[in-house]
């Protein structure tokens, strides 16, 4: 097909994946479980398409690669990610079978662990056997581990929740559907002005998305205090060790840090800062051993909003709202592939999945359709034309455009807080920052509870 001829029909196939057109092109609205998404393991041998130059183009199976933290400390999320991508391979798989196309994608899940070493073996293993796209890996500490060897064998990496500022790097190798910290640091230090809070203590993951998004939320305080003329500070905090376990020393010196800024300034000002995955949960259970640790305000991060546990451990849960416990976390816009991708996640796992879920479906059908422009399993290509295919994309994270380092470039974020409803804990949104106004507007119901 000509290039030209190419680039309308994809144009068009995407106005009508915005229109929601289901005859013949649109994205079909079932959400009837698929078939299982494929683990690769060790002793399975995969052949991934590859057009040679000349080829009549993409034939047969095409191969994707996703590297999920299916276990570990964002075991959830991972799951999350699995569920969507199973639904968007049914979903993508329909329509190129409907368009008459002769190829089809297969998206092979590898876990992480959450773990870096172990995300950079399995994508040397899925490259191995021919794959060269990638969906994650989720922890900007894994896409950091990966990224040189990427870069080095033309591997395009995609991921949906790596967010730290660090490999905000154009012209790269990675692309990630989701914005940095340095929009989410100010997220959280307006939430916690906003709150009352003057003096923060920063607890923190010491890798890179950690130490990224703690300077962020630093950085963008101080620029506060500075604008308003008010007294108050970031003191300095904990970076703790990613492999940590137990955080008995941890909650013991924070203790003593904040109890000291409550004697000074007064409980209502001091506030504390924990930017953590999974682990939370084992924070706060050390934590409890200090009541004057339940008596400030927390905020938490993308890291903690949405996580299985912190609902499921009363403890955690119940910690969580005696310290009002906001986590930001990017918002999704309304759309119905959103709800659609909600409704399956729900029905499969029993919970709501968190954005990045929605980013990942986002981007198996995005490279989806700029292979289909390309013709062709290449990397360079599609990654050359992705940026614009997803200016004209509309998802179940709605409309983004990547800035020049290939980052989503611009987001709102929801803060959201485990909550009691009926006997049980479940995730609810307390209110929404928005970044064009660095405001944050609260809902009624979080207002009519605790105030703001």
């Amino acid at each position: 097909m000509a290039a030209v001829s190419r680039t309308i029909l994809i144009v068009s196939v995407i106005v009508a994946l915005i229109i929601g057109v289901a005859a013949g092109y649109g994205v079909a609205l079932t959400t009837a479980p698929p078939p299982a998404v494929k683990t690769v393991t060790t002793t399975i041998a995969t052949t991934v398409t590859a057009t040679a130059p000349g080829a009549p183009g993409l034939q047969g199976e095409v191969g994707i690669g996703a590297l999920l933290s299916l276990t570990g400390v964002l075991s959830s999320y991972g799951e999350n990610s699995k569920a969507a991508l199973e639904l968007a391979e049914k979903e993508i798989n329909e329509w190129l079978k409907a368009r008459g196309e002769p190829w089809y994608i297969k998206i092979y899940v590898e876990d992480t662990a959450t773990d870096p070493k172990t995300a950079m073996d399995k994508a040397m293993v899925l490259h191995g056997r021919g794959i060269k796209f990638f969906i994650g890996p989720m922890t900007s500490a894994e896409v950091s581990e990966i990224k040189s060897y990427a870069d080095a064998n033309g591997l395009l990496i995609v991921s949906q929740s790596s967010t730290s500022p660090a490999l905000a790097i154009p012209g790269d190798w990675v692309y990630r559907y989701c914005p940095t910290d340095v929009i989410q640091g100010p997220a959280a230090a307006r939430v916690f002005y906003d709150r009352g809070v003057r003096y923060i203590v920063q607890v923190w993951r010491g890798d890179t998305w950690g130490d990224g998004l703690a300077h962020a939320t630093e950085e963008s305080f101080r620029a506060i205090l500075k604008k308003t003329g008010e007294a108050g500070d970031v003191v300095p905090g904990i970076r703790y060790d990613p492999a940590a376990k137990e955080f008995s020393a941890e909650a013991a010196k924070l203790a003593d840090t904040v109890r000291g800024l409550v004697d000074k300034y007064g409980k209502e000002k001091v506030g504390v800062s924990l930017i953590a995955f999974e682990e939370a949960v084992a924070f706060f259970a050390a934590a409890k051993a200090y009541p004057i640790l339940a008596e400030v305000q927390w905020v938490g991060s993308d890291g903690t909003a949405g996580l299985a546990p912190l609902v499921k451990e009363k403890d955690a849960a119940d910690f969580s709202v005696k310290t009002k416990f906001l986590s930001p976390i990017y918002a999704a816009a309304a759309s119905p592939y959103k709800d659609k991708v909600e409704k399956y996640v729900k029905e499969k796992l029993g919970r709501s999945p968190d954005t990045y879920a929605y980013a990942a479906y986002d981007i198996a059908w995005t490279l989806t359709l700029a292979l289909e422009e390309v013709d062709a399993y290449d990397p360079k290509a599609v990654k050359d034309i992705l940026p614009e295919v997803v200016k004209r994309y509309f998802g179940a994270t709605g409309y983004f455009e990547l800035n020049k380092d290939g980052d989503r470039a611009f987001a709102d974020y929801e803060l959201w807080i485990p909550w009691p409803t009926d006997g049980e804990y479940d995730w609810k949104i307390a209110g929404i920052w928005h970044a064009v106004t660095d405001s944050v507007e609260w809902y009624d119901w979080w207002i009519a509870a605790v105030g703001r």
